[in-house]
Protein backbone atom coordinates (compact mmCIF):
# COMPACT_ATOMS: atom_id res chain seq x y z
CA UNK A 1 0.00 0.00 0.00
CA UNK A 2 1.51 3.56 -0.69
CA UNK A 3 2.23 5.43 2.13
CA UNK A 4 -0.61 8.10 1.18
CA UNK A 5 -2.82 5.44 1.14
CA UNK A 6 -1.16 4.23 4.81
CA UNK A 7 -1.93 7.79 6.26
CA UNK A 8 -5.49 7.96 5.23
CA UNK A 9 -6.39 4.97 6.56
CA UNK A 10 -4.96 5.70 9.73
CA UNK A 11 -6.51 9.22 10.05
CA UNK A 12 -9.60 7.04 9.18
CA UNK A 13 -9.08 4.63 12.27
CA UNK A 14 -8.17 7.82 14.29
CA UNK A 15 -11.20 10.24 13.03
CA UNK A 16 -13.53 6.65 13.74
CA UNK A 17 -11.76 5.09 17.11
CA UNK A 18 -9.28 7.61 18.53
CA UNK A 19 -11.53 8.61 21.09
CA UNK A 20 -13.09 5.39 22.20
CA UNK A 21 -9.31 4.05 22.30
CA UNK A 22 -8.12 6.76 24.71
CA UNK A 23 -10.43 6.61 26.86
CA UNK A 24 -9.35 2.25 27.49
CA UNK A 25 -7.27 2.72 30.99
CA UNK A 26 -4.47 0.43 30.01
CA UNK A 27 -4.25 2.14 26.52
CA UNK A 28 -4.05 5.24 27.85
CA UNK A 29 -1.31 4.25 30.40
CA UNK A 30 1.00 1.93 27.76
CA UNK A 31 0.90 5.27 25.17
CA UNK A 32 1.83 7.19 28.73
CA UNK A 33 4.60 4.63 29.19
CA UNK A 34 5.72 4.77 25.19
CA UNK A 35 5.52 8.51 25.14
CA UNK A 36 8.49 8.41 28.55
CA UNK A 37 10.32 5.45 26.17
CA UNK A 38 10.61 7.98 23.37
CA UNK A 39 11.47 10.83 25.24
CA UNK A 40 14.93 8.96 26.95
CA UNK A 41 15.66 7.87 23.98
CA UNK A 42 15.55 11.08 22.48
CA UNK A 43 17.58 12.20 25.34
CA UNK A 44 19.94 9.41 25.20
CA UNK A 45 20.67 10.01 21.19
CA UNK A 46 21.63 14.13 22.18
CA UNK A 47 23.50 13.05 24.60
CA UNK A 48 25.75 10.48 22.59
CA UNK A 49 25.60 13.11 19.81
CA UNK A 50 23.99 11.02 17.75
CA UNK A 51 21.00 13.96 16.74
CA UNK A 52 23.41 16.14 16.39
CA UNK A 53 25.77 13.80 13.61
CA UNK A 54 22.88 13.02 11.72
CA UNK A 55 21.70 16.49 11.44
CA UNK A 56 25.08 17.62 10.03
CA UNK A 57 25.36 14.83 8.06
CA UNK A 58 21.78 15.47 6.37
CA UNK A 59 22.84 19.05 5.66
CA UNK A 60 26.65 18.55 5.28
CA UNK A 61 27.61 15.00 4.36
CA UNK A 62 26.88 12.21 2.19
CA UNK A 63 22.95 12.78 3.23
CA UNK A 64 20.12 11.26 4.70
CA UNK A 65 19.78 7.26 5.72
CA UNK A 66 15.84 7.86 5.37
CA UNK A 67 15.91 6.30 2.29
CA UNK A 68 12.41 5.90 0.45
CA UNK A 69 12.01 1.99 1.13
CA UNK A 70 11.77 2.34 4.91
CA UNK A 71 8.40 4.39 4.55
CA UNK A 72 7.10 0.35 3.63
CA UNK A 73 7.50 -0.61 6.94
CA UNK A 74 4.94 0.98 8.01
CA UNK A 75 0.94 0.17 8.43
CA UNK A 76 -2.36 1.84 9.02
CA UNK A 77 -1.73 1.10 13.34
CA UNK A 78 1.86 2.78 13.37
CA UNK A 79 0.99 5.77 11.86
CA UNK A 80 -2.50 5.93 13.96
CA UNK A 81 0.01 5.47 16.77
CA UNK A 82 1.80 8.70 15.90
CA UNK A 83 -1.26 10.40 15.39
CA UNK A 84 -2.58 9.27 19.04
CA UNK A 85 1.15 10.55 20.38
CA UNK A 86 -0.37 13.96 18.68
CA UNK A 87 2.04 13.62 15.94
CA UNK A 88 0.92 15.86 12.72
CA UNK A 89 1.47 13.34 9.94
CA UNK A 90 1.72 14.23 6.09
CA UNK A 91 -0.68 13.76 3.78
CA UNK A 92 1.93 13.79 1.68
CA UNK A 93 5.26 13.23 1.37
CA UNK A 94 7.64 16.92 1.85
CA UNK A 95 10.50 15.10 -0.27
CA UNK A 96 10.60 12.79 -3.47
CA UNK A 97 12.96 10.21 -3.47
CA UNK A 98 13.21 9.96 0.65
CA UNK A 99 11.03 8.63 3.45
CA UNK A 100 7.26 10.09 3.08
CA UNK A 101 7.94 10.59 7.07
CA UNK A 102 10.92 12.73 6.70
CA UNK A 103 10.75 16.47 7.08
CA UNK A 104 12.79 19.18 6.44
CA UNK A 105 13.94 18.77 10.67
CA UNK A 106 13.66 15.07 10.55
CA UNK A 107 11.53 12.72 11.02
CA UNK A 108 7.85 13.69 11.48
CA UNK A 109 6.83 10.44 13.64
CA UNK A 110 7.36 10.08 17.50
CA UNK A 111 6.74 6.30 17.17
CA UNK A 112 9.40 5.03 14.49
CA UNK A 113 10.00 1.38 13.17
CA UNK A 114 12.57 -0.82 14.86
CA UNK A 115 15.14 -0.13 11.79
CA UNK A 116 15.07 3.79 12.03
CA UNK A 117 15.83 3.37 15.64
CA UNK A 118 18.39 0.91 15.88
CA UNK A 119 20.38 1.87 12.63
CA UNK A 120 23.85 3.43 13.16
CA UNK A 121 25.58 3.95 9.85
CA UNK A 122 29.28 3.23 10.12
CA UNK A 123 30.92 6.33 10.67
CA UNK A 124 28.37 6.83 13.55
CA UNK A 125 29.25 3.31 14.94
CA UNK A 126 32.71 4.41 15.00
CA UNK A 127 32.82 7.71 16.83
CA UNK A 128 30.46 5.98 19.78
CA UNK A 129 32.83 4.18 22.10
CA UNK A 130 31.49 0.54 22.86
CA UNK A 131 29.80 1.36 26.41
CA UNK A 132 27.80 4.37 25.29
CA UNK A 133 26.66 2.55 22.00
CA UNK A 134 25.17 -0.37 24.14
CA UNK A 135 23.32 1.84 26.64
CA UNK A 136 21.79 3.77 23.62
CA UNK A 137 20.33 0.61 21.92
CA UNK A 138 19.60 -1.24 25.65
CA UNK A 139 17.31 2.63 25.75
CA UNK A 140 16.09 1.81 22.41
CA UNK A 141 15.04 -1.66 23.36
CA UNK A 142 12.57 -0.08 26.02
CA UNK A 143 11.45 2.08 23.71
CA UNK A 144 10.67 -0.48 20.85
CA UNK A 145 9.34 -3.06 24.23
CA UNK A 146 6.88 -0.19 25.07
CA UNK A 147 5.77 0.34 21.43
CA UNK A 148 4.80 -3.17 21.10
CA UNK A 149 3.41 -3.67 23.85
CA UNK A 150 0.70 -0.18 22.97
CA UNK A 151 0.40 -1.82 19.21
CA UNK A 152 -0.56 -5.12 20.75
CA UNK A 153 -3.45 -3.53 22.74
CA UNK A 154 -4.54 -1.49 19.73
CA UNK A 155 -5.11 -4.03 17.40
CA UNK A 156 -6.94 -6.27 19.72
CA UNK A 157 -8.55 -2.91 20.43
CA UNK A 158 -9.32 -2.59 15.94
CA UNK A 159 -10.22 -6.10 16.14
CA UNK A 160 -12.92 -6.30 18.68
CA UNK A 161 -14.66 -2.53 17.87
CA UNK A 162 -17.75 -2.64 16.38
CA UNK A 163 -18.28 -2.07 12.75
Amino acid sequence: MPPAEIVAAAKRLHERMGKALLEEPALRLALEEYREAIRRTGDSMRACGVVAACAACAVHGPGSCCFQDIQHCYDPVHILINLLLGCEVPDMAEEFGECFFLGKAGCLLAARHAFCLNYLCPSLRESLDPDARMRLLSTVGEELDRGWKLELIIRRFISHFPG
